[in-house]
């Protein structure tokens, strides 16, 4: 039996703890594009080991903005030639403004404008930090050894990255 390098639609939505529309519009606006193989009526829809991580950051990123933020501030990232990976990004939000702090904070309080709605008055400052790419990684590891839909001997060999304690 051959190993699938990465996971199907039912397996990603089961790791990153999202849902089959998320993951629609995700595509759709091109933020996370899945491979397809097969037939073009009814490919087989398989997401990569990043893939999954990014969706799992996008899930955590959204717990305190909107989903069109999360877009705005990817487009950013990859207009300005920066990684556009959400990962271990540390974002300020301001009202509906987000800033982007540098991982050493050496650029604080001198930080990159991302993303805003509109322009209103000060407000309260709310530190959002994208969890870092172990704990990400963890937190799919426990999904895939909760979850009944992931055979959890297949995904141990498809997984990149192993868990890790938090010291």
């Amino acid at each position: 039996m051959t190993v699938i390098n990465g996971f199907t639609r039912q397996e990603t939505i089961a790791l990153a703890g999202t849902t089959s529309n998320r993951l629609q519009y995700l595509e759709r606006t091109g933020l996370i594009v899945p491979h397809r193989y097969g037939s073009t009526k009814k490919p087989t829809v398989i997401y990569t080991w990043e893939q999954v991580l990014e969706i799992r950051a996008i899930k955590n990123l959204r717990q305190e903005i909107s989903l069109q933020t999360v877009r705005k501030i990817i487009e950013f990232l990859d207009d300005k030639g920066f990684d556009d990976q959400l990962r271990d990004k540390k974002l300020v939000v301001l009202n509906d403004e987000v800033y982007w702090v540098m991982p050493d904070w050496s650029d604080f309080p001198r930080v990159i404008k991302v993303a805003d709605k509109r322009n209103q008055g000060i407000g309260q400052y709310i530190l959002i930090t994208i969890p870092s790419l172990f704990e990400i990684v963890n937190e799919i590891w426990k999904a895939a050894e909760r979850s009944e839909v992931i055979n959890l001997e297949s995904f141990k060999q498809r997984a990149k990255a192993k868990p890790r304690l938090i010291a």
